[in-house]
């Protein structure tokens, strides 16, 4: 199993080393702009192959895309502090018009995951130029928003988030929003589960809209504090990536084509990339909401006269 990695900053590095740990390739191709990096972060990792799987791993250029059954791309600019997602987008499709054309030259049969932002709208960028089929054209989308979700009431209920299921849709940003009428802890509503818990009364310091909005700010707060993001979108995209390398389907919130954009929606991941969208049921508010992200990311993607 080939993996390649476009873009071996923070995240695609740490990226690299997470998909190396849960020893999901054979062989991992190192490509940047900055060669010396790529070649620093190889040697890095190729160095760590004793204590996991003998992995093959090598900084190279376009040309070794060759022959990859996923590509992992995160090159692009970084937000910094203050910056929304949506800021970095003219900056960014620049660099993924060219990174597709050399995606759909040396490597027509991969699968694609997208993890520079905004992935939503450069999922979107990268599909159109590449001529790939959405479904082999994916975006982390809300996956790690999810998880964030799902790790801090993980944390406020003290159960454990492998038990707390919901999810967060739409825009991988300002506009996302959880879906919190078909929520459950344990195969208990959630609504249920908060008015039989013995801190609800009494102890409950926080809101499930507070327990979001701390979500949704997550990525801004830790940007603000330590410059960037790394560890917890690496643990998603190596989630993503196992789905596929293992046929696992597993249920994911990625960016995929649906209302003629790229966002977020919970969808079966296997070898074949996005097999279907899983049709969960929202209620009118949140339907609402999920529209206002599909505008906000319609809009956008117009501006970009692809």
């Amino acid at each position: 199993m080939k993996i390649s990695f476009i873009g071996v900053g923070r995240v695609g590095s740490t990226t690299a080393f997470s998909v190396l740990q849960h020893e999901l390739a054979d062989e991992i191709v190192l490509i940047d702009a900055n060669t010396d990096l790529a070649n620093g972060e190889s040697l890095d990792l190729l160095h760590s192959t004793p204590f996991s799987k003998r992995t093959n791993i090598y900084s190279s250029d376009y040309k070794s895309l060759d022959g990859s059954s996923i590509i992992v791309v995160s090159a692009g600019v970084s937000q910094k502090p203050g910056e929304t997602r949506l800021d970095l987008l003219n900056r960014n499709s620049i660099i993924m018009n060219e990174i597709a054309n050399k995606i759909s030259s040396y490597a027509p049969n991969s699968i694609v995951l997208m993890l520079t932002n905004p992935v939503d709208i450069l999922s979107y960028v990268v599909w159109k130029k590449s001529g790939f089929p959405s479904e082999r054209i994916i975006g982390s989308g809300t996956v790690l928003d999810t998880a964030r979700l799902r790790s801090l009431i993980s944390q406020h209920c003290g159960i454990s988030p492998s038990s707390i299921h919901v999810y967060v849709i739409g825009e991988h940003g300002d506009s996302e929003l959880a879906i919190w009428s078909s929520a459950m802890i344990g195969g208990v509503p959630l609504n249920d589960f908060c008015q039989s818990c013995p801190m609800f009364s009494k102890n409950c310091s926080l809101s499930l809209k507070e327990l979001f909005e701390e979500t949704r700010n997550s990525a801004y707060e830790i940007i603000s504090k330590k410059g960037y993001t790394n560890y917890a979108i690496a643990a998603s995209a190596t989630a993503i990536i196992e789905s596929i390398i293992r046929d696992e389907k597993r249920v994911l919130t990625v960016s995929i084509l649906h209302n003629d954009i790229y966002i977020s929606y919970p969808c079966v991941v296997g070898e074949k990339g996005v097999e279907r969208i899983v049709d969960i049921k929202i209620n009118e508010e949140e339907y609402e909401q999920f529209k206002k992200s599909v505008s906000i990311l319609k809009d956008w993607i117009e501006k970009l006269h692809l």
